[in-house]
């Protein structure tokens, strides 16, 4: 067992996109990758459910003692962070779809949001686009829950052909031609990113990864916890389905021992 990690998680492969960033900002910190799949997917629960699954989460991988824990989906980011850190004795840190940045990119005022049906659907999310986005830009959001269960199930490593059916088939028709900017808001799209590139080759994708990697590192300066020598090691921890998810993370390049845990909850 790794002790004061940086703990990351969220419903399964997701993860691996921040993960990927934090292990090239914060190279000597220990990082915790959990998989909750037992929980997957976070996207259609309600949000009392997912607020409950959250604290639930944070409580169990306290015992790690973490300097902090990134939650690394965004849609318990969107819609539950702020109740969850007021209850939370461990730093948290959410991923959000970086709407600010693409209102500064779109050259026709028109951008396009696909993440889960949680995200995309919920209230805090409206707050969010009111908040952040400038009144005289266009945004369309789409659901794109079957592209990221395709993700999970490491479809995307093995079979070009079901991936691009499955992206053309939700999202195809659908894209408004004029959207000149996409924000992925889930962390498993990134994986599918150059799928999403050949087929809408004039949209510019922005994937959040990066920020939550270099947000992680400045906290860790702040609070003058950023380790700056020493080997930093990766723990794998998974909820479910342990065989199915090695076999995904292996075809990924992750060759870490992956540890299956059976939560009370």
């Amino acid at each position: 067992m790794i002790y004061n990690p940086v703990a990351v998680f969220d419903s399964g492969i997701g993860s691996l996109s921040i993960v990927r960033e934090l292990r090239k900002e914060i190279p000597f910190e220990n990082i915790l990758y959990f998989a909750d799949r037992a929980h997957f997917p976070y996207g259609n629960k309600t949000h009392s459910v997912l607020r409950q699954i959250m604290a639930d989460t944070v409580s169990y991988l306290q015992r790690y003692k973490p300097k902090l824990i990134v939650v690394a989906s965004n849609t318990p980011s969107v819609q539950v962070m702020n109740e969850l850190r007021s209850t939370s004795t461990v730093p948290l840190i959410g991923v959000k779809p970086p709407l600010e940045e693409a209102s500064r990119l779109t050259r026709k005022r028109h951008i396009g949001i696909i993440g889960t049906t949680g995200t995309i659907r919920s209230k805090e999310f409206d707050t969010e686009i009111r908040d952040k986005v400038p009144q005289d830009i266009l945004v369309s959001r789409y659901d794109v829950s079957p592209i990221i269960k395709l993700v999970e199930e490491g479809v995307h490593l093995s079979n070009e052909r079901r991936t691009y059916d499955a992206i053309i088939n939700v999202l195809g028709e659908k894209l408004d031609p004029n959207i000149d900017v996409m924000v992925l808001a889930s962390t498993h799209l990134p994986f599918v990113r150059n799928y999403l590139g050949s087929l809408f080759p004039s949209v510019k994708l922005l994937d959040p990864s990066k920020n939550v990697a270099k947000q992680v590192k400045r906290y860790l300066i702040s609070n003058r916890m950023l380790k700056r020598v020493g080997t930093g090691r990766l723990e794998i921890l998974v909820s479910d389905k342990k065989k199915e998810f090695e076999n995904t993370i292996r075809k990924m390049g992750i060759f870490q021992p992956v540890k299956e845990v059976f939560l009370a909850f």
